[in-house]
């Protein structure tokens, strides 16, 4: 149905175009736009595509889908040269009108289903941090003879002849260190103005214009909606500013990686039920064993969370990344940290630490949900938050260990992947098809010489 807001929006802004966007299954961005004149049409019969040219979808055989527009999602689209509504798109069977059980939005709408009976909340809310890099250069080259990447940020470029470099960390820089301050502010505004205000932003750790943006918490799926929407904003913002983003975890040997950290709770009638003031940690049940549930399949997430063959150059020690799934009160070195800065019961949140910006949100975030109620369902109690340094956390879970590598993921995905068919939220097909997918871009990076292996072998 067309609202009341959206016909408003079409007079006001004088409209000419919807924009219609959804994901693959990988979590790529795609969209399909039709004149604004159709849109009664749109609304009734949906906006027919091929599925087999999705990844993750469908086959030549039964390629036939629908786009169902969510108006609810609507946003005036901040990169159009003709004026345009932008929304998200549910995906459905022609035939049946049914949901499609491959749609990554889909997906995350049955896990947060399964959620709210099984935790007995109004809703699963998320905070995903945009952590990025920003380059004004970048070259990469892959042939069966050469192999290259060179890359410059206007942070750290070989001529730059005005003396401010940073050397050390980079975290909460200056000007004229930090030189993408007013990029950021104009990501924020336009994020704002797309109904996704961020809390705020600042320079990372890492040289070469490493920077974060963090919005507000929101409902599950519309927090999964604007991690996509966020990094189509970023990604523009700074293409037009003569810059490059990138959310690859680990673009640079020896600086920071970039994680996607999802703070999460439970919450009722706006309250969350995480927080517990008689408990000595001020964790209810339900936190410890949702969080329980998390580190207990911490392995087996990897394979969504974290499903890039460059996620686990990220996962190393040194960098406050997380090695070992466990949790603590603000250790950042913790796969699950509890913000020591939130003092208010109410508002009580753990942060996952593990991801990445590669995932699919959809899929990353129905799978830690799932893994979070699987918790709650078996009980399983992680104990009290670990005290301590990362060595006596080596210690005490050295058996822990997050994968090294993606194929590690993806074992450990096939080992213990059973708590994600609970009410098959995530069906057999589109399992069998992220292990044969992931699997094969892992050993596309495998077979490839190394530029590395010259400096070992060459002369061996």
């Amino acid at each position: 149905m067309v609202t009341e807001r959206v016909r408003n929006l079409i007079k006001r802004k004088g409209i000419r175009f919807l924009d219609v966007k959804y994901t693959d299954v990988p979590g790529r961005l795609h969209h399909v736009t039709v004149p604004i004149e159709r849109l009664g049409t749109v609304m009734r019969d949906g906006i027919g595509f091929d599925a087999s040219s999705v990844a993750g979808f469908e086959t030549v055989e039964t390629g036939d889908m629908c786009l169902s527009p969510d108006l609810d999602t609507v946003f005036v689209e901040p990169f159009a040269e003709q004026p345009t509504l932008s929304c998200f798109a549910d995906i459905r069977n022609p035939t049946t009108g049914k949901p499609y059980e491959r749609d990554p939005r889909e997906i995350l709408g049955r896990a947060l289903k399964l959620a709210r009976k099984r935790m007995r909340c109004d809703e699963v809310m998320f905070l995903p941090e945009f952590e990025f890099y920003l380059f004004d250069k970048v070259e990469y080259y892959s042939d069966k003879s050469t192999v290259y990447y060179r890359l410059e940020s206007r942070e750290l470029t070989r001529d730059d002849k005005s003396g401010y470099i940073l050397v050390d960390s980079g975290y909460h820089a200056a000007p004229p260190f930090d030189r993408s301050t007013d990029l950021r502010s104009r990501i924020c505004r336009i994020c704002a103005e797309c109904g996704m205000p961020m809390k705020y932003h600042h320079h990372e750790g890492g040289r070469f214009s490493h920077v974060e943006l963090e919005p507000e918490f929101r409902p599950g799926l519309a927090a999964a909606d604007g991690v996509i929407l966020g990094k189509y904003i970023i990604k523009n913002a700074a293409l037009a500013d003569g810059r490059t983003a990138t959310f690859m975890p680990k673009p640079i040997l020896g600086e920071p990686g970039s994680g996607m950290h999802f703070h999460q709770y439970a919450a009722r009638k706006g309250v969350s039920l995480f927080g517990d003031r008689r408990s000595p940690a001020k964790l209810s049940r339900l936190a410890r064993y949702y969080i329980g549930g998390i580190l207990e399949h911490a392995r087996s997430l990897c394979a969504f969370t974290n499903p890039s063959t460059n996620s686990f150059k990220r996962l190393t020690p040194g960098y406050e990344a997380p090695t070992l799934a466990f949790f603590s009160i603000g250790n950042r070195a913790a796969a699950i940290r509890i913000p020591g800065y939130v003092l208010d019961v109410n508002r009580t949140e753990m942060e996952y630490r593990i991801p990445d910006g590669t995932c699919n949100p959809y899929l990353a975030m129905a799978a830690m949900v799932l893994a979070g109620v699987d918790g709650v369902v078996r009980k399983i109690d992680p104990g009290m938050p670990f005290k301590g340094n990362l060595k006596d956390a080596k210690r005490k879970f050295g058996s822990r260990t997050l994968p090294r590598i993606l194929p590690d993921a993806l074992a450990a995905l096939n080992k213990d992947g059973g708590y994600l068919r609970q009410d098959d939220v995530f069906t057999e097909g589109l399992l069998d098809f992220w292990h044969k997918y992931k699997q094969a871009e892992a050993e596309s990076v495998m077979l490839r010489p190394h530029p590395w292996e010259y400096n070992l072998y060459y002369g061996c």
